[in-house]
Order: structure tokens, then C-alpha cells, then sequence
């Protein structure tokens, strides 16, 4: 007779939740059993939930580019004591492309969407999950320049927490003599179902700034967008559930500005945000809107503006949940800034400065999970 005595499911779920993500995956390997209850969805969500809670909640997501090799470079930052460490350091499964670097669409559950769209169209996606090495290539989409000549695109990630599905979204505007007035073709794909539905039928009326970061938040992705109609700008979402298109008006001050020449859209702390960069011959200056009641126009207020005119800060790399400002510095550090005491700590990592990856810098607050567990293993990736 056995010794061993089972633990009840519930209380082998409690335990195995409190652990690291590496030693999960090891436990994956044990036996059968807890392989099918590690990469199943209701383990892999509570594992989610708590990962969110606890230790992770300081963790940050930072890309940098090498300035010898040019190599792509991923790593999770832990700040412990007001000071930044290196948590864990990740490579990148697939071999170098012809642009400079991956272009990070968004960040979402410990999930990283990543399109080779940086600079020239290649049109490869993927989604990956560093934590556990799974990465995914999405499959081919259905507009090209080969095969529809001159277009622009912007793309979305998010979740939809009512199938529990994580959903890539395309949208793409043919370049004619008018620029971009046409509405736009609109794909979207499902990781459930693994495949990209045209959803073009939705009618977008606004015209998406090619390649424009989006914000993920409110179970919506965001993008800076202009109305040709009422010649302004404004900001579009996309509800990952509803599969919806929506309209924000913007801060008075942004409607008619040339938001080409810095400002974008973010997510700061748990609000919608806009990254303004205004730069005139004798003053940069950095400024923050937040929209502190979601959906509300009214409720844009100006947080804060950072002086950049000493030249230090070249370009915003992100934030931290505690609300810190990540530049890019002149010297091609990143740095933490924050502006409530006016304070720059180092995070003692080094990107480049070739001209071509001024841009590279990525950071984003971060949660480690074992999404991507049950997916089948990518195919081949190419170079």
C-alpha cells in the first residue's frame, strides 16, 4: 500500500499557482497528469491572477538594441528598493530580418506581439511568450505590396476576456492620389481559431496614423487617428470583444496639431494616455495627458510636463507601473524619471547609438505567465 497520500485539486492548484514560471515548466514534465493540469486554461488563468498580484507587479519588459552587433536584446527588470536588477534575460527564436529591428506591437498578459514591419513591409507576426520560450508565427495575412501595391497599415493586440482569446487586429489603407481618405481594409486573427477574418464590413470612417503604437487597456486597443471630415485629430479603439470600432475626442490644444511630429498614444498607470513631444528651436518639452474618467473627453488633464531642452532625454521608451517617465538618453541609456520629485535613476542598460535604432527602445510593465503553454509548436522560422 502506498504511503503517498493525493492532495485534493483544489489545494494542488493553490500550491502550484505560487510558483515560478520555470519551475512550472519543470513540473509540466513530471507526469501526465500535471501536465494536462499545468497547460490547462483554468490553471493557466489563476496562475495569471496571482502572477498579477504578487512579485510581478514590479517587473518591466525592456528591448534594447546592441551598438556593435546591432542584436535585439530582451530582458526582464525587477525594481527592488527603488533600484532596478536584471530579473531574467530572454533570446529571441528567430533569426535576423533585413530590418534593423522587430517592431513590438503590444504587451498583454506575458505575451509580446511582434510584426518585421519596422521600417520596409515583410508582414511576419508573431506572438511570443519569453517567460516559457513559445513563440508562435501567425499566418500570412492577405494584403501585400506584392499584391496590392502601395499601402500603409496599423496593427492592435489585446485580449478578450469574454472567450478568453487573444486577437491581433490589421488595418490597411491603399495610398492613392488622396492619402489615406478611403475607408481601410480590416483583417483580424483569433489565436483560438488560428486563422485571420476580414471584418472590413465594420466601415472605419478615420484614417489610423501608419504604424502608430497603440494602447491596450478597457479591454480596447487605441490608436492616434484623424477625421478628414472635421479636418482634427482624434483617438480610434477597437474593443477586442465586441469587436467594435469606437471614437475619443482629444485635448483641445491636440485637435489640430500635426500629430506626426510627437504624440502618441500610451497607457500610464491604469489610464489612457498621450505622449506629447513638443520641440521648437530653444525648448523641448515633454507632456502627459491622462483621461482620468475612461471615455469621458472632459476629464483630460495635463499630469505633468518634463523639460527635455538640456538634451539628455532624446524619446519615451515607456513607463512603469509606478508612474516613472523611461527615456532614451542621448548616450543611448535608458533611464527612469520621475517627475513627482524630479528624481533619474540608470537601469544600466545600453542600446544603440546608430541613427537607424533610435526608435528601438522598448519598456513596459510586465507579468510572467504560461500563456502559449498548449499551443503546438511553431513552425520553421526563416530568416
Amino acid at each position: 500500500m502506498s504511503d503517498v497520500i493525493p492532495l485534493p485539486l483544489e489545494l494542488l492548484i493553490d500550491v502550484l499557482t505560487r510558483l515560478p514560471i520555470k519551475t512550472l515548466v519543470c513540473c509540466a514534465c513530471v507526469c501526465k497528469s500535471w501536465h494536462n493540469l499545468v497547460t490547462s486554461p483554468r490553471f493557466i488563468t489563476t496562475h495569471l491572477n496571482r502572477s498579477s498580484l504578487a512579485n510581478n507587479s514590479n517587473l518591466l519588459l525592456v528591448r534594447s538594441c546592441s551598438n556593435d552587433d546591432k542584436e535585439e536584446n530582451y530582458s526582464l527588470l525587477s525594481c527592488e528598493n527603488e533600484k532596478f536588477c536584471e530579473y531574467a534575460e530572454f533570446e529571441l527564436p528567430i533569426e535576423r530580418y533585413e530590418n534593423p529591428y522587430l517592431r513590438i506591437i503590444g504587451t498583454c498578459n506575458g505575451l509580446v506581439c511582434l510584426s518585421d514591419d519596422s521600417v520596409c513591409y515583410m508582414f511576419d507576426i508573431y506572438l511570443w511568450n519569453p517567460s516559457i520560450q513559445k513563440m508562435v508565427a501567425l499566418p500570412p495575412v492577405r494584403l501585400t505590396f506584392e499584391s496590392y501595391g502601395d499601402l500603409v497599415h496599423s496593427m492592435g493586440f489585446g485580449f478578450d476576456s469574454l472567450t478568453n482569446d487573444y486577437k491581433v487586429i490589421r488595418i490597411v489603407y491603399f495610398e492613392g492620389p488622396f492619402g489615406c481618405q478611403s475607408p481601410p481594409e480590416v483583417d483580424i486573427f483569433s489565436l483560438s481559431t488560428g486563422i485571420w477574418r476580414n471584418i472590413s464590413h465594420l466601415g472605419l470612417q478615420y484614417t489610423i496614423y501608419p504604424r502608430a503604437p497603440q494602447a491596450f487597456l478597457n479591454g480596447a486597443a487605441h490608436w492616434p487617428a484623424y477625421d478628414w471630415r472635421r479636418r482634427g485629430n482624434l483617438i480610434v479603439s477597437f474593443h477586442m470583444g465586441d469587436e467594435v470600432f469606437g471614437e475619443m475626442m482629444v485635448p483641445d490644444s491636440l485637435v489640430h496639431h500635426n500629430w506626426l511630429q510627437g504624440v502618441r498614444v500610451a497607457k500610464f498607470q491604469e489610464w489612457l494616455a498621450l505622449i506629447h513631444i513638443k520641440r521648437t528651436d530653444d525648448n523641448n518639452t515633454c507632456c502627459i495627458w491622462v483621461m482620468k474618467e475612461y471615455g469621458i473627453p472632459e476629464s483630460w488633464t495635463k499630469l505633468f510636463s518634463i523639460d527635455m531642452s538640456g538634451g539628455l532625454f532624446t524619446n519615451v521608451a515607456g513607463f512603469t507601473r509606478k508612474g516613472e517617465v523611461l527615456f532614451g538618453t542621448k548616450d543611448a541609456y535608458l533611464v527612469a524619471y520621475d517627475p513627482e520629485v524630479e528624481q533619474v535613476k540608470h537601469l544600466h542598460v545600453r542600446g544603440s547609438t546608430d541613427s537607424w535604432y533610435r526608435d528601438s527602445f522598448y519598456a513596459d510593465a510586465f507579468t510572467e505567465s504560461l500563456v502559449l503553454i498548449r499551443e503546438k509548436e511553431p513552425p520553421v522560422l526563416h530568416g
